[in-house]
Parts: C-alpha cells; sequence; structure tokens
C-alpha cells in the first residue's frame, strides 16, 4: 500500500470519529438559561421552567447522541419553552399587582361611602342646628311697636298681613307632617283672629304676627325631628330638588320645603292648559315621592281678592295624575311678589306655588 492511501485512510477514521460541532442554537439556550428573567420564573412559574428544563435535557441527549437534527429541534422549543416561562411569571407577578389593587380600590370605596355618609349626617346636623337657630331667632321678643303715621301704620298693616300668611302656610305644613299634632289648631285660629283684625281700622297686630309665624315654623321643626333623627343622612329635600330643576321646574327651598311656582295659572277664570300640563308633570312627581305631602297655595294679583277655588282645580290636576296628600290655600293678594303698583306686577304675584313638603328638614 502507498504511503498516500495509508494517509488518506488515517485522515477518514479521524474524520469519522471526532465529536460534531455544538449547534449555534443550543448555546443561545444556555445563555437565555441564565437569563434573570428566567431563573425568576423558576420561583414563580416552576411548572413551565420544568418543562424548558425537560426539553433542554432532551437536546442534550440527542446531541450527545450525535443526532444533530433532533437536538436542533429540541434545542428551538427548549428555547420557546423558556421564554413562555418568563411570560407566565410576568402573568403571574401582573395578576398578583392586580389582585392588591382591586383589594386597595375595594378598601379607598368603601372608605369614601363612609365619608359621604359621614357628609351627609353632618349636612344634616348643620342644616337642623341652623332651622333651630332660626326659631330662636324668631322667638326672640320684640321691641313693642308704637303707633306710628297713617303711612308707616298702613305698611305694616301689609306686612302684617304677609307674615300670618307665612305662619298659617307653616303651620298647613307642619300639619302635612303630622296630621295629629294637637298644637296647630289654637295657632290656626289665632290666624283667622289676626287676620280679622286687619280688616278693622285698628292698629294693625305686626307684634301677634311676627309670634305667629314663630310658633308656626317652631311647630314645623318639632314635626320633622323624629324623621330627621331617624334618618340624618337621607337628603331627601336636596334629591327632590336636583329632580326638579332636571325637569326644568325652576324650584328653589324655602322653610315649607321644595317649592315650583306656576305664573299666568288662570285662563278665563279658569286653570289655564300650560299650567294643567305643568300640574300633572307634578302629580307625577308626587306620585313617586309620596313621604312628600304637597301644598298647594293660590295667590291672586287682585287686591282684597278672595279665593275663588284656583287651589281647588290644581288640587284635582294633582290628584289626578297619582298626587296622595295634598292640601290646599288661598293666600288671595296678601303675600305679592313685588308691589302691586309697580308696572307688570300683577304677572308676577298672579301664582300657584306647588310645595312638596319637606317631612324631615
Amino acid at each position: 500500500m502507498s504511503r498516500r492511501s495509508l494517509s488518506a485512510l488515517l485522515l477518514f477514521a479521524l474524520t469519522g470519529c471526532a465529536t460534531p460541532a455544538r449547534p449555534q442554537i443550543m448555546v443561545e439556550v444556555d445563555r437565555t438559561r441564565q437569563g434573570a428573567a428566567v431563573l425568576e420564573a423558576r420561583q414563580s412559574a416552576p411548572q413551565a421552567y420544568a418543562r424548558a428544563e425537560l426539553l433542554k435535557q432532551r437536546a442534550e441527549q440527542a446531541f450527545a447522541n450525535k443526532d444533530l437534527p433532533a437536538a436542533q429541534i429540541l434545542s428551538e422549543q427548549a428555547l420557546a419553552a423558556y421564554l413562555r416561562a418568563t411570560l407566565e411569571s410576568r402573568l403571574t407577578k401582573a395578576e398578583s399587582r392586580l389582585a392588591e389593587a382591586l383589594v386597595l380600590e375595594k378598601k379607598q370605596a368603601e372608605r369614601l361611602a363612609q365619608l359621604d355618609i359621614e357628609q351627609q349626617r353632618l349636612s344634616a346636623e348643620t342644616a337642623d342646628l341652623e332651622l333651630r337657630a332660626k326659631v330662636a331667632r324668631d322667638a326672640e321678643p320684640l321691641a313693642k311697636n308704637e303707633p306710628a303715621s297713617p303711612e308707616r301704620e298702613k305698611a305694616r298693616r301689609e306686612a302684617a298681613r304677609a307674615i300670618v300668611t307665612q305662619g298659617s302656610l307653616l303651620c298647613v305644613a307642619a300639619r302635612l307632617v303630622e296630621p295629629a299634632r294637637a298644637t296647630l289648631q289654637p295657632l290656626l285660629a289665632k290666624a283667622d283672629e289676626l287676620r280679622k283684625k286687619l280688616e278693622t281700622s285698628a292698629p294693625a297686630p305686626i307684634d301677634d304676627a311676627t309670634a305667629l309665624r314663630s310658633d308656626c315654623l317652631r311647630e314645623l321643626t318639632l314635626a320633622r325631628r323624629p324623621r330627621a333623627q331617624a334618618n340624618p343622612s337621607q337628603g331627601e329635600s336636596d334629591a327632590l330638588l336636583a329632580e326638579l330643576g332636571r325637569a326644568d321646574f325652576l324650584p328653589f327651598r324655602d322653610d315649607r320645603g321644595v317649592v315650583v311656582t306656576l305664573h299666568a295659572p288662570r285662563e278665563g277664570g279658569k286653570l289655564s292648559a300650560k299650567a294643567a300640563e305643568k300640574l300633572a308633570d307634578l302629580g307625577r312627581v308626587a306620585k313617586a315621592h309620596p313621604e312628600f305631602p304637597v301644598l298647594v297655595v293660590s295667590h291672586d294679583a287682585r287686591a282684597g281678592a278672595k279665593d275663588d277655588g284656583l287651589s281647588g282645580q290644581a288640587v284635582d290636576a294633582l290628584k289626578a295624575a297619582g298626587a296622595a296628600r295634598i292640601e290646599a290655600r288661598s293666600a288671595g293678594s296678601s303675600a305679592p311678589v313685588v308691589p302691586p303698583d309697580r308696572t307688570g306686577a300683577a304677572a308676577r304675584n298672579e301664582r300657584l306655588e306647588i310645595v312638596f313638603v319637606s317631612p324631615g328638614g
């Protein structure tokens, strides 16, 4: 055998026994396996990490068996499995943070609800204290009014007439809140007596009128107190005021409750079609809020006018729409919005007041 043939045979033998080069994908798997994300996944996503480790071991075994295609495929699967483990680890951490955030949000919502309840309670207590202070101020003895000039006496008479009307309406509101309240009838009788005095030429009973209003306001406050104390954070009047405001009724609040005013309610001596339509809407509101009794007050622009039945027609319209507890009163011309001798006064002074009497303040 020639020297050249022997060399070729030796080279072939050496080549057949050599270890194949390690595929690049296996090097990448080793590098990825040592990364911080995979090391963290070992703790937070152990199952996914274990699957990647198994695939890596199988790839190493295939490489040891010189099965390069299998080692290549298994290494690629191992690399994908390690990446999946890191994703599952991040997802687990995200879900944990989300759960913590939801718990914190729930605690904050509960705290906010507690603060809201506390604020409503304090608002109700503040309103009650303000009303008590107002009653106390009205109850303070006033200096007795001395006789005055005819012009001054006339002004006192008109003021006393308006104050008596206000007082009697407060007493009627108190009766709607507490129908069996025994102290109201003597006050309403006193109001009738004062109206008779105001028809005479005697000095205007301005002091008695002021005392009547103060007494009736006190009775209304006392009638409301049990409900206000039982539900200090209820906010019924505020909710009704907002509801009527959204419906463009332009409501306002006074000592009686939530008030809606209908101007120009008459048409040919009867209830106008427009007023009847608004009363139907208000009747439906009263039906939806049965805790609020309704007081209907008609005001006439004509001097010395008496009840012409308009308030009764308004009551019928409200009842037809579902309102239940209603009482009507005519104030005549005793409580004008503007002085009757002013231009355009009649259009403003002639009106219907629909009062949703606040049951608890």
